[in-house]
């Protein structure tokens, strides 16, 4: 009985590492004209609107990331939903650096990875 306490005990304990926010990007290049989705969970509803500011505002740094489309920064699920469409010459580089610039990687870091 005394290992199941501190079995419980330890558990309990890790709980808080297991919860750290899950964030990735994606960006489907199997278009014309490439598109990259950002999911960050565990971001509060009330700030997500400073965060997506930040995140437009710093990929405007990229010449060759002006000119998105089909674009959507906003709360979702409990988190930060963050995709738009671009031109190929935008990479994934681009939108890892724009992260880092808007968030300090505070909620995670990104490495954008091409799917299909």
């Amino acid at each position: 009985m005394h290992f199941n306490v501190l079995s419980t005990a330890t558990f309990l304990s890790l709980l808080p590492l297991a919860v750290k926010a899950e964030t990735f990007c994606n960006r489907a290049s199997g278009k014309q004209v490439p598109t990259f989705t950002v999911n960050v969970d565990n971001i509060a509803a009330d700030i997500v609107p400073g965060i997506c500011g930040g995140l437009w505002d710093n990929l405007k740094s990229f010449a060759d990331c002006i000119g998105v489309s089909q674009s959507y920064c906003e709360a979702r699920d409990g988190g930060l939903a963050w995709g738009f469409a671009v031109g190929q010459s935008c990479n994934n580089g681009m939108i890892d650096a724009t992260w880092w610039e808007a968030t300090k990687n505070e909620y995670g870091s990104i490495s954008c990875v091409d799917v299909s």
